[in-house]
Parts: C-alpha cells; sequence; structure tokens
C-alpha cells in the first residue's frame, strides 16, 4: 500500500502538478483520509446506495470540507473558493483523489463509486475522465465500476452536455443523471395535485424528460424533493411510477434519493425503482463508520 501510494503520488505530482504532500494527506480519525486546501480541511464521506432487497449495491462519494474561520462548509460553498481562486481544476482532481483513497480501502470490489461531477468542469474540460483513470488504474479500480453524476438541467448547452456523457462513456464510467425532478425544473409540478401525468408527458413540461432520454443515461436519480413531497400529495406515486417505467423503456435503472421516512420508502418501493437512497436508509459515514448501514429496513 505505502508502494503504491508513492506511485500515486509521484504520477500526480508529475502529471497533474498535484503534491498530496503539499496539501498534508493524512489518516486522521475518525475522518480517515484528510487534506488540506485553501485554508479548508476536507475528507470523504460515503452513503451507501440500495437495491430494494436491501443489498447495497455501491457508495456516493460526498465531500465533507470545514475551516477554521467558517466551521462547517457545503460541498458546493468549498468549490465556489476553489473556483474564485482560479483553483477548480486543481480542486477538483485533489477531491476526486480523497474519494478514491477512501473508497478503496474501505469497500469491497462489487460496489460501485458514485461521483459528482461539477457543472463547469463539465463543459470546460476536455478528454472528460480520462486524467482520473490513471489514478483508478493504481488502485485497479476499472471505470466501468464508476458511476459519473451528472447534473444536466445545470448545463445549458445540449452539444457539450453530450459531448462530455459521450467522452465518459468512451472510456468505460456508467452515467447518472442527478436531481431529475429538481425544485426548479418543470418535473416538480408532478407534486401540484392539479397536474395529471397525460398533461406532463404531453406539453412543456417534458423538455427536462427529453433531454435526459437523449442522454441514455445508466441511471436517473430522482431528487430528495420528489419523493418527500410525493409523501403528502395524491397521486403523485403514480406519476412517479410512470416516469420510472419510461426510464425503464430505454434500458436505465431508477434510483430514488432523499427518502427519510418508512413512508417515503414505501411509496419508493411501489413505483417500481431499482436503487434507493437517504438517511433513513443509511447515513453519510466516514470509511471508519461505512460499516453502519441499514439494510435490514428494506429486507425485512
Amino acid at each position: 500500500m505505502a508502494h503504491q501510494l508513492a506511485e500515486l503520488k509521484l504520477m500526480l505530482r508529475n502529471n497533474l502538478f498535484l503534491d498530496l504532500d503539499e496539501h498534508a494527506l493524512r489518516n486522521n480519525k475518525p475522518e480517515g483520509l484528510v487534506c488540506d486546501f485553501l485554508g479548508m480541511r476536507l475528507a470523504s464521506a460515503f452513503q451507501p446506495i440500495f437495491r430494494t432487497n436491501g443489498e447495497v449495491i455501491g457508495r456516493e462519494a460526498l465531500l465533507r470540507a470545514s475551516s477554521i474561520e467558517h466551521g462547517a462548509l457545503t460541498p458546493e460553498t468549498a468549490f465556489d473558493l476553489a473556483t474564485e481562486a482560479d483553483k477548480l481544476v486543481l480542486f477538483d482532481r485533489l477531491v476526486r483523489t480523497l474519494h478514491l483513497l477512501g473508497y478503496s480501502n474501505g469497500f469491497t470490489e462489487s460496489e460501485l463509486l458514485f461521483l459528482n461531477v461539477h457543472p463547469r468542469l463539465l463543459i470546460s474540460v476536455s478528454d472528460h475522465g480520462r486524467i482520473f483513470e490513471q489514478i483508478l488504474h493504481y488502485y485497479s479500480v476499472p471505470t466501468s465500476r464508476v458511476v459519473i453524476e451528472i447534473k444536466q438541467s445545470a448545463v445549458e448547452s445540449d452539444a457539450r452536455l453530450a459531448q462530455a456523457v459521450a467522452n465518459y462513456r468512451s472510456l468505460g464510467y456508467k452515467i447518472a443523471v442527478d436531481d431529475f425532478g429538481a425544485a426548479h425544473s418543470g418535473i416538480a409540478k408532478i407534486t401540484n395535485p392539479s397536474r395529471r401525468y397525460s398533461r406532463l408527458v404531453s406539453n412543456e413540461d417534458t423538455a427536462e424528460l427529453n433531454r435526459v432520454i437523449a442522454l441514455h443515461p445508466d441511471i436517473i436519480k430522482f431528487d430528495g424533493a420528489v419523493i418527500q413531497a410525493a409523501e403528502h400529495t395524491s397521486g403523485a406515486a403514480a406519476v412517479i411510477h410512470g416516469l420510472v417505467n419510461i426510464f425503464h423503456g430505454i434500458g436505465a435503472q431508477v434510483l430514488i434519493e432523499g427518502i427519510e421516512t418508512p413512508v417515503q420508502l414505501a411509496i419508493a418501493q411501489d413505483t417500481g425503482a431499482d436503487l434507493l437512497q437517504g438517511y433513513y436508509l443509511g447515513y453519510p459515514h466516514f470509511v471508519a463508520k461505512s460499516q453502519c448501514d441499514t439494510g435490514e429496513l428494506l429486507a425485512a
């Protein structure tokens, strides 16, 4: 492990201008591996993703950032600070490396690693995923075990979005559309009782739906706001079920995230979704605590 890490450090320093020693990579219980960047302390947490039978099929890597001046920072704020300092690319490489190191140390070879991609990097960095592939190589993790999460609603250009997806897919990565049906998009209108599914699939509200279908993703992640609103909205579950059927028709799996209550879990299962994620099933944990999954809630 020490020899492999030394090789990785050399590759990152020579090829990517990323010096892990400069960023004070260290093992700090209970967070596991942590490092420093622009006065921020960075760590990785991993939230389990389940099949409906309770089997963990993968983990979403989530950034945990903090600073002495501001305390805990959201991932969005941390990326914004890196952007303001004109170091977004370097920051992204460091975060991805940190995620992979934690993942490779803590989980089985059968589990997928879900990684988010910043929308700005998605459209501004060419040859998507090839540099990260070099890092994966050092840990014998095939690209087929990595799911790239893309917020298509945050990218205006259809052409650039399609190009980024094609580049990642050509290298063997799986593609997930993240936050489908988020509160700012047309699909969120399914939570309004005055809407009907027939209207949803026959008028202007299909813009997001059609855009997602055109990408042919492997996985589509329904935003947590959808399932949380469905708990209190008559007929919403039927709408979600109809959308699940549409996505199954193009060969995609559906993941419902943001499940926080037993009622939401029951609704999600009834819709025919393939994969489930949320605090009710399993909180994000550092590697040292990753065994605290609650898949028995599904298997019971």
